[in-house]
Formats: C-alpha cells, sequence, structure tokens
C-alpha cells in the first residue's frame, strides 16, 4: 500500500566520508564537505602501554599520542585500569578480559573507545605478557583501525548499494524479488514488479554532460523512493532504470499507482549544476505472482511491459500481458541502449591505444586512440561489439565526444605524445554535434595541435560537403587531418584537394601480405604516388611481419601501425596511473 513518505531512501544513503586527523583517526564529515587538515608527519596513530598488575595500571610511552588515541584532551602518563576500562565500549571482550587476567601469553582484541565529545573509535590491542613473578608486565600497543572499519563499512554497503543514488542494486532487487515470490506461495496476497526508465537521458548528456545526467538520475530516484510503502523495495537495475517492488495491492491500486510515479518525475522540472531541466518516465509493470514464479520471469516481463510503454512516447506506462513481445527488437536496442549509456555514466568507455611509428627501431610517441568499453563483469568489449549500435541507436555522438575528452586528457598530461582520434560521420554530418565536437577541440587549442582527427573515406564520400565544412574548422584550429581505410572507396582528385588531406592511411586489406603480393605492390606504388603529388603523409596499416614493413619502407611509406609495432593497449607504460580517466595533478612522460 502506499503511503505519504518512506524512510526507504534516508536508509540506504551511503556511508559518510571519513577524514583523518593524522593519517588513521577518522573524524566523520558529510560527503561535499571540507575536510580538517591532517597534522603534518603523523603515519599510523598508536600508543604503547605496560600494564602492572600489581598496581593495576597502565604507564602510556607516550601519553601525548594516547591522548589523541583515545580523544581525551590529555591523557596522564599513568592510568587505573578501571580509568581506561571506563571508555572501553565493548566491555565482554573475552579475549582482552583473559589477557589482562593472565589467562592467555599474547592476544588481538578489536574494540571502540568513547570518546569525550561522544563519538565511537575503533582501536586495535595487540600484545603479550613479559618477564616473571613480580617483575611481570604485560605490553601492548593500541592503534587506532576506524580507516579500516570505515573501509570495510562502506565496502559492505556498496555490495548491496548503487553507489550514485544510494538505492539497492541489481543483484539485491532480484533477491528481494525471488524473497517475494516465495513468501506468497503460501498465502494469495498479490503485487508488482515495476520497471522504471527515464526517458531521453541521452539527449540531456548530451545538452548538459554526464554531471547533470547523474544529477536526474538521483533526483527521480528520490521521488520514486518517497512514494513507497514502507514494506516495498526500490534499487537502480540498469544505468536509466529503477525496479520496484510494490506489495499488497489489486489492479485498481496498481493504476493509481503507476501515474503517481509519471506524475512525480513530470510535475516539477529537476534543479541541477546547471539549470532546471525537465525529466519524465516510462513504466513497464507486471503483475505478481500471476506472470512471474521467478525474478528472472518478473525482470524479462516488466522489460517487455517498459519496451511497449516507450513506443506510446514520454510519460507512459504499460502492463505486461501474454501478447506483450519479450524479444522484440526494440527491447534488445533498449538494452543496448542502457548497456552503452551506463558504460559512459560509470566512466567504463576507455581508450587503447595503437603506436604508430617511421621506422621499426623508433620509440614510439604517435599513437591511434581505439574506443574500447569495459563491461560490468570486467570484461573488455571491443569497439564492433557496440559502435554499430551506437550508430543505429543515435549514440555514437556520446562516444565520440568522449573518446575526444580522453584523448585531449590524455595529451595534458604526456606533453611528448601525438594522438590519432576517430570521429564517426554521424558527428560530422550532425550541425548541433559537429559544432560541439568543434567547441571541445577550440577550449583546448593547444593541445588540438598535437591531434590527427580520422574519418573513414567509404562514409566521406557520403557526406562530402559536410566533410569539407568540418575538416576545414578542425584545421583551422591546429589539428591534422587523415583519411582512413584509403583504397576501400572511390575518392575523386577533386575531392582530395578539397578536403585538405594530411594523412592518408593506406586500407590493411592491400598492407596485409604486401611482400608476396604483386598486385598489392602496384596498388600500394600507386598510393604513394597519388599522396606525393598531393603532398600528403602516408601510413600503412595492419603491418603484421617485418617482410611487410621492409618493403612497405623501401616503397616509401611514412608511418607504419599494426601488431609488428604493438598491439593496442590500454594501460600502456608511459600512461601515468588513473590517466586518462582521472588525470592526475602532476604527470610528466619520460
Amino acid at each position: 500500500m502506499m503511503v505519504e513518505r518512506a524512510e526507504v531512501f534516508a536508509e540506504n544513503l551511503p556511508p559518510s566520508e571519513s577524514w583523518s586527523v593524522g593519517d588513521d583517526c577518522p573524524v566523520s564529515v558529510e560527503p561535499g564537505a571540507t575536510p580538517p587538515a591532517a597534522i603534518p608527519g603523523e603515519g599510523i596513530l598508536q600508543a604503547l602501554f605496560e600494564f602492572d598488575p600489581e598496581t593495576d595500571r597502565l604507564s602510556w610511552s607516550d601519553n601525548v599520542s594516547a591522548a589523541r588515541l583515545l580523544g581525551l584532551s590529555k591523557a596522564p602518563s599513568v592510568m587505573e585500569r578501571s580509568d581506561y576500562d571506563a571508555i572501553v565500549l565493548d566491555v565482554q571482550n573475552t579475549t582482552r578480559v583473559q589477557a589482562f587476567a593472565g589467562e592467555v601469553q599474547s592476544y588481538v582484541s578489536e574494540y571502540r573507545v568513547l570518546w569525550a565529545d561522544g563519538r565511537e573509535h575503533w582501536v586495535e590491542e595487540r600484545g603479550g605478557w613479559i618477564g616473571t613473578g613480580p617483575r611481570r608486565r604485560l605490553i601492548s600497543v593500541v592503534r587506532s583501525i576506524g580507516h579500516q572499519k570505515q573501509r570495510e563499512k562502506r565496502l559492505s554497503w556498496l555490495a548491496e548499494n548503487d553507489e550514485l543514488t544510494g538505492l539497492l542494486n541489481r543483484v539485491v532487487v532480484r533477491q528481494r524479488l525471488d524473497d517475494w515470490l516465495s513468501a506468497r506461495r503460501s498465502d494469495d496476497q498479490h503485487g508488482a514488479y515495476i520497471l522504471v526508465g527515464i526517458d531521453d537521458l541521452g539527449a540531456l548528456n548530451a545538452d548538459f554532460g554526464f554531471e547533470v545526467a547523474d544529477q536526474v538520475i538521483v533526483e527521480l530516484s528520490r521521488r520514486m523512493a518517497e512514494l513507497l510503502g514502507p514494506n516495498d523495495s526500490i534499487g537502480r537495475v540498469a544505468g536509466t532504470k529503477f525496479g520496484m517492488i510494490i506489495n499488497d495491492c489489486d489492479e485498481a491500486e496498481l493504476r493509481c499507482i503507476c501515474n503517481r510515479f509519471l506524475n512525480a518525475a513530470r510535475e516539477s522540472v529537476v534543479e541541477t549544476s546547471r539549470g532546471s531541466v525537465t525529466s519524465s518516465v516510462c513504466l513497464g509493470v507486471t503483475t505478481i505472482p500471476e506472470h512471474a514464479a521467478d525474478s528472472q520471469t518478473a525482470m524479462a516481463c516488466a522489460e517487455a511491459a517498459l519496451d511497449q510503454a516507450k513506443r506510446l512516447g514520454r510519460s507512459s506506462w504499460s502492463s505486461f500481458s501474454e501478447k506483450t513481445d519479450i524479444i522484440s527488437q526494440r527491447r534488445r536496442n533498449t538494452h543496448m541502449s542502457d548497456v552503452i549509456l551506463t558504460a559512459l555514466n560509470d566512466r567504463r568507455i576507455r581508450l587503447a591505444f595503437q603506436a604508430i611509428v617511421s621506422d621499426l627501431d623508433e620509440t614510439p610517441s604517435k599513437f591511434e586512440c581505439l574506443i574500447r568499453m569495459r563491461g560490468e563483469d570486467g570484461r573488455e568489449v571491443s569497439a564492433p561489439e557496440f559502435i554499430p549500435v551506437a550508430e543505429r541507436l543515435g549514440l555514437v555522438h556520446l562516444l565520440d565526444r568522449r573518446v575526444l575528452e580522453l584523448a585531449i586528457n590524455t595529451l595534458a598530461i604526456c606533453p611528448n605524445i601525438h594522438l590519432n582520434v576517430n570521429v564517426s560521420m554521424e558527428t560530422v554530418k550532425d550541425a548541433v554535434w559537429a559544432e560541439g565536437y568543434v567547441a571541445q577541440l577550440r577550449a583546448n587549442t593547444m593541445l588540438a595541435k598535437r591531434i590527427t582527427v580520422e574519418l573513414t573515406e567509404t562514409k566521406v564520400i557520403d557526406a562530402i560537403d559536410a566533410s569539407i565544412e568540418f575538416v576545414s574548422e578542425i584545421k583551422e584550429l591546429g589539428c591534422s587531418f587523415a583519411i582512413d581505410d584509403f583504397g576501400a572507396g572511390y575518392t575523386s582528385f577533386r575531392n582530395l584537394k578539397a578536403l585538405d588531406i594530411d594523412i592518408l592511411k593506406i586500407d590493411g586489406s592491400f598492407v596485409t601480405g604486401v611482400a608476396s603480393s604483386r598486385e598489392n605492390q602496384l596498388f600500394v606504388r600507386t598510393l604513394l604516388d597519388l599522396a606525393r603529388n598531393f603532398e600528403m603523409k602516408t601510413v600503412a596499416e595492419w603491418v603484421e611481419n617485418e617482410a611487410d614493413a621492409m618493403l612497405l619502407k623501401g616503397l616509401g611509406v611514412d608511418f607504419l601501425q599494426g601488431y609488428l609495432i604493438g598491439k593496442p593497449e590500454v594501460t600502456p607504460g608511459w600512461l601515468p596511473e588513473g590517466a586518462p580517466n582521472d588525470p592526475p595533478v602532476r604527470a610528466t612522460r619520460t
């Protein structure tokens, strides 16, 4: 049943970030707040004490460190054991009690201490007995493990929750759905699984950037969660989708619930860092357990219903029935759209760098940027698996923009390299996207001089006028321009001259095995003569053996590229750690 407001969202917020005083003394602050400055020269916060069983007192080797560790304004050099035990919260810690009683020789114990300001802090106590008779002493080291506990707490939280929204993740939603379905086998309660899909998030990404899109996702998740009942559940099950388990509702109530969700998304704008934006959602609904006996079926039915709702237009909802097409092409496209958008939002679009050299013994300083996607399972996805789908769905513009952004980041931290980036003809032909691409280069004019933009010859022929205008604009900013896969199309001499090409990249099909093919040798010679007449440099692609490389250089090819030179690498040795997604503040290439 629905309630005015539920605490579901608040309960699922991620743990607060933890900053350190010294390096290991956590002070909780809200995310986004300015952390306290670290005390210079501090390492792991710890203190050593000697316990004398005759006097029942602890003597600290460094009372200043002890004071900081125990949250005291001042700690005496000697403390009564009872005073120390008074601030230990886990008083039933058996191992520690046995150690102080002399029942065990050595021990390790973790517990919390209560600081003077009311906060609790985790420490580890590790020690052992030395000496005999009256000289017997317990020597122990107490050290802060607040950061460790905070990390463990956060990892535990991340195992069940989505980091961006604080909602449950897909795995937990599916588990709760299975649990709900199992419990309903013994009663006649009915409910629903609702899949909420945000409309046109790709357009928001394009117009405002990924940060604003993330803010929309978070705000809509909050609005959805606020409408849930106390026994309902919500989670982020994909980049643009939320899954909701609704308890105890009939058909009439379900219709009312869906309308509330639709209205919550569209009735007011979403305030973002870039201004106000409008948003809407579509809903796919499946009643349970009528249409599904397990979570996988329920989720598939809701996906099909959502696909059907999207066909109706923005702010629509549809309920699953036996006539719903579960395996429609639109559903498959929707799935791939989510995969690509999620990869973009999760920063899983990456570059693989392949070297381009003028001689075999040259240290590479020129690389082509090849797009890759890292799947949610960690598998690297090559471009042919998602680029055609991205072009069909109109998402390739976003990929072009991300590739250029990553290339610029790389150039900014590696001053001695030159990068080739590919751009799709869909971006070049679209005046708005083309201007956005050029604007990104214009904002980085000093780096643009080390960028070569590549277009495929067969695509250029299809839109020659747009290509000429685009090439003219990027060259004014200092970029070089290359025709990729040259020889595969039928570019005229007039078009070659109009495009003002700097580099011709000879199609790899004419390069592979060129040392043993007279036909390929003749074709390559012809292309090289053509390039010289137009004062263009040449690159031979797909160079895979030394015999081909030596022949190509003998014929006059300027640059070589292929597996003989080097395979594409996502993390080459010259790239600083964390780049280019998170470029270091300072980095130089040696």
